[in-house]
């Protein structure tokens, strides 16, 4: 074969080597770019889910965070609320207090106060020879003079012939009376101290209304 022909068949060799060449990179080019494109595709949706997955654990913590925050506030509303409460309780308690020291306060009067404790609970009591306890204050308020007017005042209100003597042994209140019978079967503490205590429950709400209104 000539050098002539030998250069021919070379040229046509790498003739069809290059076009055989050309076919293949444009195939991997075309599948690269698919792969590329698949790929993309493939990331994107990931991404996608990525973020998806994101914005929803964002969201449910989110809602987590404000659950907790309006939990938190409601507490403390509602501690603050209790505190407030309990205040008034104490300060109800100090301006009784205040009044059985002082006999007065605004328009309340104790020695009416303590008529009423005691006629109250001697309807509950039901001898007719009943015990007065008081503190050591009251205890000399209630003389013998007092325990006549309180007496007629008590079988007024009860309607039965009731005897009232003051036991000379003291208890240690801010004010009020315990009234039992001789036999100390039946006794009523009442007490400003067990009185108030009692009263707690019943008128917390009505409490809690005049401080808070609507805002309960």
């Amino acid at each position: 074969m000539s050098d002539e022909g030998v250069d021919k068949i070379i040229s046509h060799i790498e003739a069809e080597a290059e076009k055989e060449i050309s076919e293949i990179l444009l195939k991997a080019q075309e599948e690269a770019g698919k792969i590329r494109k698949a790929a993309q595709e493939k990331a994107e949706r990931q991404t996608e889910r990525i973020l998806s997955n994101g914005r929803r654990a964002a969201s449910l913590e989110g809602e987590r965070i404000i659950a907790e925050t309006k939990l938190d506030v409601r507490r403390k509303r509602m501690d603050a609320q209790e505190e407030a409460i309990a205040a008034s309780f104490e300060g109800a308690k100090k301006a009784l207090g205040e009044l059985a020291e002082k006999g007065k306060r605004d328009s309340f009067v104790y020695k009416n106060i303590m008529f009423n404790l005691i006629g109250s609970a001697s309807e509950v009591v039901a001898g007719s020879k009943l015990e007065l306890a008081f503190n050591q204050r009251d205890s000399r308020t209630f003389n013998k003079r007092m325990l006549g007017e309180l007496t007629t005042f008590v079988k007024k209100r009860t309607g039965r012939d009731i005897s009232l003597t003051r036991t000379d042994k003291t208890i240690k209140c801010l004010g009020g009376v315990v009234v039992r019978d001789l036999e100390k079967q039946v006794e009523v503490d009442n007490t400003l101290e067990a009185k108030l205590n009692r009263l707690k429950e019943s008128i917390r709400v009505d409490v809690a209304k005049i401080l808070f209104g609507d805002r309960l």
